[in-house]
């Protein structure tokens, strides 16, 4: 069961990502280069997209979460996920927010140290290594809150 801190965690990195500007955020890749059609694997998996270069190297982020091809792979397998939808895409998500020790600082209510926690995980979160432009941390709260998050 996704917590409501969960759920509005996962609308902020779609936020911050930038994919919730699109009509259906699953569907997205880097850029909005492409449109996912087939949702049944990660689409560098399926072969109808394999990513792009960027100045920031090669890069084949997909889905509502921008996730690459491997890391994909690796929750796929680690959670037996079946197919690229959206629900398996939040599992995904889930799985990486906690291994990087981000659910239970989400649900103590401590939004900005979730963030910390998975910052190298998602190249918009603020304070990550990757060299890739970051939202700011107080816009960030701002939309996790309106978006029914709660702080310690």
């Amino acid at each position: 069961m996704t917590t409501p801190n969960v759920a509005a965690f996962l609308a902020t990195i779609r936020h911050s990502e930038g994919t919730d500007k699109s009509d259906n955020p699953y569907r997205v890749v880097f850029g909005f280069l492409h449109t996912i059609a087939d949702l049944s694997d990660h689409p560098a998996l399926t072969g109808e997209w394999l990513g792009v270069q960027t100045k920031y190297g090669h890069t084949s982020a997909a889905g509502a979460y921008q996730i690459e091809r491997g890391t994909w792979v690796g929750c796929k397998t680690q959670l037996r996920l079946l197919d690229f939808t959206g629900p398996s895409q939040d599992d995904a998500a889930i799985l990486l927010i906690k291994q990087k020790g981000g659910l239970a600082l989400l649900n103590d209510g401590r939004f900005a140290d979730a963030v910390a926690a998975c910052r190298n995980v998602w190249a918009s979160l603020p304070g990550g290594d990757s060299g890739q432009p970051e939202a700011k941390l107080a816009s960030l709260t701002s939309f996790y809150a309106d978006a029914g998050g709660s702080f310690a």
